[in-house]
């Protein structure tokens, strides 16, 4: 799959939504993100922002919402490795996004924007894309 990615998501992020990410990060890697955009445009808001960054050893997770960011919240280690498979699931719950990592739960992110606003999907960075699934 061409990185960066972009589909839509009709329906929205909705609770019960579920997206599959399976990829390879490169070897060289510093950076990857997945977002969740509420628009197609360059000044969408983002109701989630997913970023493992290998650099700095952590992920992020944040909101765009107005045009400001939201306060950085950070996962717990990282569980991304640079020339490593990985398998990833984002659990849209009542409350929040549920990532898991590898079959372990690895952070849950409360909502700060309806997911249902969530009409794109965009991954790109320093990662190869084998599967973007959304059910």
């Amino acid at each position: 799959m061409k990185v960066p990615y972009k589909t839509s998501v009709p329906d929205g992020f909705g609770a019960g939504t579920v997206m599959i990410v399976r990829g390879v990060v490169h070897t060289g890697a510093d950076r990857f993100y997945i977002n969740l955009l509420c628009n197609d445009g360059p000044d969408s808001e983002t109701v989630l922002h997913f970023n493992p960054r290998l650099d700095e050893s952590s992920v992020v997770f944040n909101s765009l919402e107005c045009g400001a960011w939201g306060s950085e919240e950070r996962g717990l280690g990282i569980p991304f490795q640079r020339g490593q498979s990985f398998d990833l699931l984002l659990i849209a719950s009542r409350k929040g996004f549920k990532v898991v990592v590898e079959d372990s739960v690895y952070h849950d992110f409360v909502y700060r924007l309806p997911p249902e606003r969530a009409v794109f999907v965009e991954v790109g960075g320093d990662v190869q894309l084998d599967l973007v699934k959304i059910f």
